[in-house]
């Protein structure tokens, strides 16, 4: 075999190793599990819903490619645990790198969470985040029978008097805004219980390991 064979049979297998490569990275292991993950959960929901509303709380890049909102209830246990143990996770690995943007909705499921939830929007947008971490992290302090004496110290706190606190409660506005995100939920995306999450249309239940997040968000960014 010449010089000139040798040089063409190695350039033919240095060919035939990168086209085994991209199929391999395309449709190898990897993509098939990612696949899977998808094919595990319901269809996406086209709804225009399912994108970020006019109003919406939003953390992280508003153009980042993957819209996760998380329908919670701010008395809810297994949200407070999302927030707690999974959510920092995620900002980091997703959020902060501009790969997801966090939508948070409203869905409050008794008076303490409707509450909090007018509380968390009575401080600045600058505030929010900050409140909505704080109302989490004081969860067993404030959700009893005397839920709004406890909250209007919290607001004492965050610089809101007594006051302007009894105006947040009573904010007809802001309101029907919080009753308007639960009944828009529960009938675009059937929720019925909290957290629920929708994750480019894709209705994911109940509460999840930052892991099963790592593979929803990994599986979309891989479409």
């Amino acid at each position: 075999m010449n010089a000139r064979n040798i040089v063409i049979g190695i350039v033919i297998l240095a060919l035939v190793g990168v086209g085994g490569f991209y199929a391999w990275t395309q449709y190898g292991p990897g993509a098939g599990s990612q696949s899977a993950v998808l094919d595990g959960l319901p269809e996406p929901i086209v709804d225009p819903l399912a994108q970020v509303q006019e109003g919406d709380m939003v953390l992280g890049d508003p153009d980042a490619p993957i819209t996760f909102i998380e329908y919670s209830s701010l008395s809810c246990p297994h949200c407070a645990r999302f927030h707690s143990a999974v959510l920092p996770e995620i900002k980091k690995a997703y959020i902060d790198t501009g790969k997801v943007k966090l939508v948070l909705r409203d869905f409050a499921l008794n008076r303490p969470a409707f509450e909090a939830a007018l509380l968390a929007h009575c401080v600045s947008p600058m505030a929010y985040w900050g409140m909505i971490d704080q109302l989490f992290s004081t969860q067993r302090g404030w959700v009893n029978e005397n839920s709004t004496a406890a909250l209007s110290m919290m607001a004492a706190a965050a610089g809101i008097n007594g006051k302007d606190f009894q105006g947040c409660l009573a904010d007809e506005a802001v309101k029907q805004r919080i009753l308007n995100s639960a009944e828009q939920g529960s009938t675009v995306f059937k929720i019925n219980s909290t957290p629920t999450f929708v994750v480019n249309g894709i209705v994911v239940t109940g509460e999840r390991s930052f892991a099963d997040f790592e593979q929803i968000f990994d599986a979309l960014a891989a479409q």
